[in-house]
């Protein structure tokens, strides 16, 4: 049988006897958030399903896998970080789904529903069925192998999976062609790798009780990534909800309340992403595509960090007049050799191209400007990366006591953008804060921290601003 999703606002208003007869000729009303989880584009494979509380996420999807494993015969599995814990949440939704839904179409008649799932009658097997990935608590990971043949992945209370390899192995296990992935957590904080990956953090505006600023709060944009949809919502799209539940969440967020909780409104109600930290020092970075950067017919600028057991953060600057453009290129610890044949790599030009670097480090400058001889190379090291002999036209970042607030204040009054594909560039950002005294109060210092790249990234703009004649604005070659 196929079956049409449409918004249920459409039906509200036509009465109950026309409504079941167009739900049992396979018109099913679901919120009108959600009718593109029915529609979605071609060559789609993962779904977030995010938000905050109220905001139907396990609801809409519980009623997905029900009509897509019985009407579409379509395989689902339903995941957890904890396979014992499933039972007690989302698969019990799913069969409330399917008994609603039983009522209009005899789903029994080829089906039978169990407390562990769906079965198939014809054949014998699990239609909807449960894995963790872990069995239990006091398990590290568990078998995830017979989640290969599965059209839809449904991954509950995501936000619990921390480890972001354990997500990888069990992706990459589903082979069919066509699978589907849905993820469905609310929003966690913003170090989750599925914030960093899917998402783009937007800082929010807020005042607290007093009228103060308050920081380190972040709206989540979707990123635009190939086969990726995400449905973000709130209690503000549940039309179902009681009054005195939408009192509650709007009360949290009430100076004037009892029940008074900002933190918590803004992260479990309100669905926003927080850093845990206050005093953030870019707050208005907007993210750009690292093919819009590409595109920028401005000059790339190099900034470098070095780190052998930190990062060497390296990164790419363009700016014209009062913006910068900043993308990610390298967050590994790096001994200079190894510097020298990323460039190498990168065919940065040995005079054209400019590189400016961190001035504490002299020896390591000193090297990348002089390059290696023939005693300390290899022949085949200067046959893979032959500019090792020539050396690059680095430049020693201006320091002086004043130097990193003159570089933040620059910035600062700068419209900032970072490549939203740059996943630590935006971690720093997060959490790049000023220091505290021992009072707790802040300083106009920044934390000497989350700084690898952004420090940088103001190597280069406190070069462009300090010499004469240079402010970014040349076109690229």
């Amino acid at each position: 049988m196929t079956f049409r999703a449409v918004e249920e606002s459409l039906l509200n208003e036509i009465p109950d006897e026309i409504k079941e007869g167009l739900i049992a000729s396979g018109v099913i009303p679901v919120n009108d958030k959600y009718v593109q989880l029915y529609n979605l584009p071609e060559g789609t494979s993962v779904v977030v399903l995010i938000g905050g509380r109220g905001g139907v996420k396990t609801t809409e999807g519980s009623r997905f896998v029900a009509l897509n494993s019985t009407l579409d015969k379509k395989r689902c599995v339903i995941l957890r970080d904890e396979k014992e814990l499933i039972r007690e949440s989302i698969l019990n939704e799913v069969l409330l789904r399917y008994d609603e839904h039983n009522a209009y179409w005899n789903f029994d008649k080829d089906f039978t529903r169990l407390d562990t799932g769906i079965k198939d009658n014809a054949t014998g097997e699990m239609q909807v069925f449960t894995k963790g990935f872990r069995a239990s608590s006091g398990q590290k990971q568990a078998n995830l192998k017979s989640v290969s043949n599965v059209d839809i992945a449904l991954v509950e209370e995501a936000e619990d999976i921390r480890d972001e390899n354990k997500y990888n192995t069990f992706a990459d296990s589903i082979r069919k062609e066509g699978s589907l992935i849905v993820i469905i957590l609310n929003t966690p904080d913003t170090k989750h790798w599925i914030i960093k990956r899917f998402f783009n953090l937007i800082h929010v505006d807020i005042k607290d009780e007093n009228g103060l600023p308050v920081e380190g709060y972040f709206d989540i944009e979707p990123k635009k990534i190939p086969g990726f949809v995400c449905i973000k919502t709130s209690f503000k799209d549940n039309p179902h909800l009681p009054a005195h539940i939408i009192d509650n969440y709007n009360n949290y967020g009430n100076p004037k309340s009892h029940l008074y909780n900002l933190h918590y409104y803004l992260t479990a109600i309100l669905g926003y992403a927080s850093t845990g930290r206050k005093g953030q020092v870019l707050k208005k970075v907007k993210p750009i595509t690292l093919a819009e950067y590409l595109k920028l017919p401005y000059k790339e600028y190099i900034g470098q960090d070095f780190g052998t057991s930190s990062p060497a953060g390296t990164v790419g600057v363009k700016k014209f007049k009062n913006t910068s453009w900043c993308r990610e290129i390298n967050y590994k610890p790096l001994p200079t050799l190894d510097i020298g044949k990323m460039y190498c790599t990168l065919k940065i030009h040995p005079t054209r191209d400019e590189i400016i670097a961190d001035s504490a480090d002299p020896k390591a400058i000193d090297k990348l400007i002089k390059g290696w001889n023939n005693e300390e190379l290899h022949p085949s090291d200067f046959a893979k990366y032959p500019n090792l002999r020539n050396g690059w036209n680095v430049i020693p970042a201006r320091k002086g006591a004043d130097s990193v607030n003159y570089g933040i204040d620059n910035m600062t009054a700068m419209n900032l953008y970072a490549v939203e594909e740059s996943i630590d560039l935006w971690d720093e950002i997060a959490n790049y804060v000023y220091a505290q005294d021992k009072y707790f109060n802040y300083t106009n210092d920044p934390i000497d921290d989350y700084n690898h790249l952004i420090d940088p990234w103001r190597y280069v703009l406190n070069h462009l601003d300090l010499t004469t004649g240079s402010s970014g604005m040349e076109r690229g070659n």
